[in-house]
């Protein structure tokens, strides 16, 4: 029965989580001797037995770096995380690491981590909750890709979206385009938030109202462009342009314009924020924001490898910069 109990298992039992488990049978973190002592006792009477990978890398044996992403990302092909993944696997591999993925469901911790299979672990994504990275880093060095929060001791990289947000803007504007909508699928999105604000200060700059009316929120589910476009539709006078919160808003937004008669540039012009790798490809060829996303996926590789030596942390997040690529899409010079 011992091969087949798990730190979930323990953890359930105790009614304690799988990382104060972990860290009772290693001996490690504070807690109530107490609790350790019934933790420990617990894990003998149903006859656990660790794995025999995560013992190699308890001494750094198998050097193993875990990778999560929240589920709502998949599939990767499509997904802006695909090449921040790319980048990562790029530096472990020459370092000599090895990547453990783990898809996040109902927030818990990845089993790579309760298992003891990782030495690190770098999360990805804006739906990571403070708690999460809280128990994580109880157990091992964290870094946090494309969002940020409040945890001592935990590296984060993040994109510069306030000020590709305001350049994007402000470009539409020094062309002439004075009534631009703003298109985002969710205002709870931290980096959705932040690149409204770059919105509305490329327009304050300008000396143009921030109108709230122009900011078109289509939600999470399946049909949010379509949601968000409605209302766009419905208004009397309509933007001269659009600016999407990301490119896979814009792309389809391109196509419901069309499909509404409406030419792109000639009647809307528009433009988004990411620099996908579609971006190039659609028609007319997208006017974007570039986050350099392989740049922040090597960056985070060599972090959290900095933080398995015992190397400082940076206090502050990492912000890279965020470029405009001119294309067609914003009817100016570009191709």
């Amino acid at each position: 029965m011992g091969s087949n109990i798990t730190i979930r298992d323990i953890a359930k039992l105790a009614g304690v989580s799988p990382s104060t488990v972990s860290r009772a049978l290693n001996g490690k973190g504070r807690m109530r001797p107490e609790t350790r002592e019934r933790i420990v006792k617990l894990a003998q009477e149903l006859g656990f037995r660790p794995n025999p990978l995560a013992k190699g890398l308890a001494t750094k044996v198998n050097h193993c770096i875990g990778v999560g992403i929240d589920a709502r990302h998949l599939p990767l092909k499509r997904s802006f995380y695909g090449a921040v993944l790319e980048g990562i696997e790029e530096v472990l591999n020459h370092r000599g690491y090895h990547l453990v993925f783990s898809v996040l469901r109902e927030g818990g911790i990845p089993r790579c981590v309760t298992e003891g299979r990782v030495d690190g672990l770098i999360l990805m994504g804006t739906d990571i909750s403070t708690k999460l990275v809280e128990e994580v880093r109880a157990e091992l060095p964290v870094v946090l890709v494309d969002h940020h929060v409040p945890v001592p001791g935990v590296a984060v990289v993040v994109s510069d979206n306030v000020g590709g947000a305001r350049r994007v803007v402000e470009h539409l504007l020094e062309h002439g385009y004075r009534r631009i909508a703003f298109l985002v699928e969710t205002l709870s999105d931290p980096n959705f938030r932040e690149r409204l604000e770059g919105y509305r200060l490329a327009l304050e700059s300008h000396g143009i109202p921030f109108d709230r009316s122009l900011v078109f929120e289509g939600g999470r589910r399946p049909d949010s462009v379509l949601r968000a476009m409605e209302g766009f539709l419905s208004l009397d006078d309509l933007p001269q342009a659009i600016f999407g919160a990301n490119d896979n808003m814009v792309i389809e937004a391109v196509k419901i314009l069309k499909e509404a008669g409406l030419r792109v540039p000639g009647d809307i012009a528009v433009a988004g924020f990411d620099d996908g790798d579609l971006a190039p490809h659609v028609d007319p060829p997208l006017t974007t924001a570039h986050v350099p996303r392989r740049e922040m996926g090597r960056l985070a590789a060599d972090l959290i490898l900095r933080a398995l030596k015992g190397g400082e942390i940076p206090p502050e997040p990492l912000v890279l910069e965020t470029p405009l690529v001119i294309r067609a899409s914003c009817g100016c010079t570009g191709s």
